[in-house]
């Protein structure tokens, strides 16, 4: 009877022990009654904040975007000899005759819709064409409104508007690029470029063609819209090429001013850039509709030039007004303009010689 007795109490203890377990201080009764030892549980260690240490990540990449293998050459190869023919005396340029060669390849940059990206994508692909080597000149021809000079870090001292206002000559506007490349500003603020007449376009345009003598490419870039100051540079280009992005009203503005250049009579090359795709894949789809709609309805067809992916690095680059393909050449966004530019040099009557 005792034994059975003193099996109960055991079993009463056990029990209690079990009720208790969510409360403080349970390993020292444990321990106390003999049941268990105090190792069996251990105390927690508080976290310090002064010594958390944040995860390693690698590098920043946009979702769905595989990072590219190619090699960057950190510094850009140095003009020499033919290619330094425009010799730059306190911001203005002297041009020699007797370097002057066939005309350059004319490229455009448009946009149906502001804020895809243009001016940033027109900026770089004339970096990374002059870093190799070749004459390259970008006419940042959104006039008024220019900005192309500030996302390079370069105060031309001055613009088209100084030339239209017959201050000075045509030659004496191209303000230094990086990599040597020669910049002519449209002028910012001003309400009368913005307003400019037929007269003042065509001049500006004389101006331009005359130049492709002493270049190798020249990349227009205008304005966004349809209006008559974009579509007379779209006019007389040799290539033009539209940069959208997957926005629903980029991509239908895009196609309005394909079917404006279109009506109007323009035959050449007409390639299409989605800036800032999350994917490859969102890219080409992008192509797809835009070029349904130009076959179905303007029985015309546009090429797909490639694509720059959403890239963190390239607003870095904006905030310190320097090319992302020069401050940070090894990011996914420069590797797909280096893809650009492999393209473009393709297309392009004139090819750096190597």
């Amino acid at each position: 009877m005792q034994d059975l007795c003193k099996r109960f109490s055991r079993v009463r203890k056990s029990r209690c022990v079990e009720n208790s377990l969510d409360r403080g201080g349970i390993a020292a009764k444990l321990s106390a009654m003999g049941i268990m030892k105090r190792t069996c549980f251990p105390e927690k260690k508080k976290k310090r904040w002064d010594s958390h240490q944040p995860k390693k990540t690698g590098k920043v990449r946009p979702l769905g975007i595989r990072e590219s293998t190619w090699e960057v050459n950190e510094d850009p190869p140095k003009q020499t000899g033919k290619d330094a023919d425009l010799n730059v005396s306190e911001n203005r340029q002297v041009f020699s005759e007797n370097e002057a060669k066939k005309g350059a390849s004319l490229f455009v940059v448009t946009s149906g819709k502001g804020g895809v990206g243009k001016t940033t994508l027109s900026v770089n692909l004339a970096v990374e064409l002059a870093s190799r080597g070749l004459r390259t000149m970008l006419v940042d021809a959104d006039l008024g409104l220019a900005n192309a000079h500030i996302l390079m870090g370069v105060r031309p001292s001055l613009t088209l508007t100084d030339y239209l206002e017959d201050r000075c000559s045509v030659s004496e506007i191209l303000a230094e690029g990086p990599c040597g490349l020669k910049l002519i500003s449209g002028g910012q603020g001003i309400k009368e470029m913005a307003d400019l007449d037929a007269g003042g376009r065509k001049r500006i345009l004389d101006a331009i063609l005359d130049l492709r003598a002493y270049a190798d490419v020249i990349i227009i870039d205008t304005g966004a819209g349809v209006s008559s100051t974009v579509t007379d540079f779209v006019e007389a280009a040799d290539q033009t090429i539209v940069v959208t992005n997957a926005n629903f009203t980029a991509i239908a503005n895009a196609y309005g001013i394909i079917k404006v250049v279109t009506q109007d009579g323009y035959k050449q090359p007409i390639h299409l850039v989605v800036n800032r795709a999350r994917s490859p894949e969102e890219a080409e789809q992008v192509c797809e509709k835009l070029t349904g709609c130009t076959q179905k309805f303007l029985e015309m067809e546009i090429s797909y030039l490639g694509l720059v992916p959403e890239d963190p690095r390239v607003n870095r680059a904006i905030q310190k007004r320097t090319p992302f393909t020069q401050l940070f050449p090894d990011s996914t966004a420069s590797q797909y303009m280096k893809k650009l530019v492999d393209r473009i040099e393709q297309i392009s009557d004139q090819k750096i010689q190597t």
